[in-house]
Parts: structure tokens; sequence; C-alpha cells
């Protein structure tokens, strides 16, 4: 299906998306960490039928034109979303969201919980408190910490095998590091990215008294594999919440693909 390239300015930034589909109902798809606008249009098919679909390049991705050191505030996403909602007349949004694009979408749940209408989130960040992530992007240590090793990441590579030895470092957080260590393009994208969007943290606690007060549908796909976010993860999210599920599949972190991709749609078709 044919898509139109569209942008939308956020605080003093812009924001490129592409609209598909013509349905009554409003779906904003995020992407995740790497990827962008067109990782997810896999499930157009599926959706836009019924939706209007609006697949964003999130900040320092894609089209969308991000200065460095700006952050994506969450007052920032609250008028975008605003915003959008007011252009397409729609008085109640859906979300999908994969990975770091999960985080968004639960951002967005936080904000506005009685405006929406239902959640897919697929292998999400978002669901759990990461100490490393806020301590390099929410500390003045721990931010010099994170630029000074992504500028001069020789001295550091012995450092992790040194702490990986020790079992300071579990080995997925080393693999982790080495990965993004290892290459000079690698480094700078996320020396960009993981600081603009850290304010997109949502307080889990909070959340989740959020979700159980509006009974916000939300259904949960996770890797049995996945080594950077386990289902124990969200299986843990979702003590308490009656409106949660969470579906387990046979995957890593790379969650869908187009053997599964429908039935993972048809969780927002209801």
């Amino acid at each position: 299906m044919s898509s139109t390239s569209c942008y939308i300015q956020v605080g003093t930034e812009c924001m490129h998306y592409l609209r598909v589909g013509n349905g009554s109902r409003l779906l904003l798809i995020f992407h995740g960490y790497g990827h962008d606008a067109h990782a997810l249009r896999i499930f157009e098919p599926y959706l836009t039928t019924e939706y209007t679909c609006l697949f964003f390049d999130l900040p320092h991705h894609g089209k969308s034109s991000w200065k460095e050191y700006v952050n994506f505030t969450s007052e920032n996403l609250q008028q975008l979303v605003a915003d959008l909602m007011q252009v397409n007349k729609v008085e109640k949004i859906s979300l999908l969201g994969y990975s770091i694009g999960g985080r968004v979408c639960l951002s967005i749940v936080n904000q506005i919980p009685d405006r929406i209408d239902r959640v897919t989130l697929l292998a999400s960040d978002g669901l759990r408190v990461d100490n490393y992530y806020r301590f390099f992007t929410r500390s003045g240590f721990g931010k010099r910490i994170f630029n000074h090793m992504l500028t001069e990441p020789g001295q550091y590579h012995k450092l992790l095998v040194v702490l990986k030895k020790g079992k300071i470092v579990h080995e997925k957080r080393y693999k982790f590091a080495m990965h993004y260590l290892s290459d000079e393009a690698t480094r700078q994208q996320l020396r960009k990215v993981w600081p603009s969007l850290a304010e997109l943290t949502p307080d889990i606690a909070a959340l989740q008294q959020t979700i159980k007060k509006y009974k916000v549908p939300m259904v949960i796909f996770m890797g049995r594999y996945d080594k950077i976010i386990p289902p124990s993860v969200a299986e843990k999210f979702k003590q308490g919440l009656d409106s949660v599920q969470v579906v387990t599949l046979d995957t890593g972190h790379r969650i869908y693909d187009a053997g599964n991709v429908k039935m993972m749609a048809e969780t927002l078709l209801h």
C-alpha cells in the first residue's frame, strides 16, 4: 500500500512519519532501536482497513530531523499525541511498539490512559527499571563516563574483559557493550539516541496503577529466548493487572516475522 511522507513539529525539532491506510481508528506505531518507520510496515496488510496507521521515525532515526543533545521530553510526546488526535479528529488512539518503541507507547499510556483504545507491545523496553541506562543517561557522572566510553572506547575493552571474568558484569551486558564499542558509526548513534529518549522512562509502579485504574487493554508479546528483555520481565510487570496479557513466543528479541504478524495484529482489531 502506498504511504504519505509527513512531518510534524516536536518542540524545536521535526519528526517524520509515514501515513498509511484510511481506517476510522488511529494507530501510532514506534519502531525499535536502529530501525526506522519502515520496520513495522509488515503489519500493514492486517491493519490499514480498520486503522489509519502512522509509522514514526524516532529521534536520530530515519528522516526525523533531531539535533544532538535535544531530549524528546514527556511534554513533547504529550503535545505530539494531542496534535495528531486533533488533526485526525479522534477521541482515542491505539498503540503498537517494538523494543524501545514499546517504552514510548508505555509513556503515552501513562499520560493519557483514558484516551487509549488498545496497546500491543513487542519485546518491549520500559517494563522494568534499567539501572545501567538510568545511570548513564540521568546522572552527571554517568553521562561523563558514557560519553568518554563512546569517544575513547579502547581503554574500556580491557576493563570489560576483567569485569566479566570477575563476574561483576553479566555476560549479556558484556556482549552488549562490546558490540556498541566496536564500531564508530554504532557508537555515534548510541551516543545520540540513548540520551534523547532518557526522559521517556515511566515510573513502573505509577504506570501499573494507571493501567489498573483505567483497565487499559494491553497485549505484550515476548520472546522465550530473548537475552535483551526476557519474558520474566513482562510476567512480573503484569502481576495484578487483569487487562494485561503476556504471550511468550519461541523467538529471540527480533520477535515479529511474516509467520506471526497477523496473529499479533489481530490483538488490535477487537
